[in-house]
């Protein structure tokens, strides 16, 4: 199960431009609470390996975590406590944190 996650972030990886502004397919928090489907947990993979992929010149954010379990429970976490956000809004703040982790 874990390939089949790592396989579908890293083709939404490659096909995502790297500038984009706008994603789809994004799930609300709601959704994200209330189902713990593969295809969210995909998707989150996906846009955070697309936008780490897309800072080359900045630090690999996404080093900084050992396991797609981690980042999953980090957005579980925001989702509860901000159910009215979307999993994009999510995902920017996490790897912003991230970023900023040393």
């Amino acid at each position: 199960m874990k390939r089949k996650l790592l396989a579908a972030a890293i083709i939404m990886a490659v096909s995502t431009p790297a500038m984009a502004f706008r994603t789809f397919g994004i799930p609300d928090c709601g959704e994200w609470v209330k189902q713990q489907s593969e295809a969210n947990k995909a998707w989150v993979l996906g846009y955070l390996s697309g936008i780490n992929a897309a800072e080359p010149s900045r630090s690999d954010a996404l080093s900084k975590v050992s396991s797609a379990d981690q980042i999953f429970l980090w957005m579980d976490n925001y989702c509860r406590a901000n159910p009215l956000s979307n999993a994009d809004t999510g995902a920017k703040v996490l790897y912003k944190e991230l970023m900023e982790k040393k």
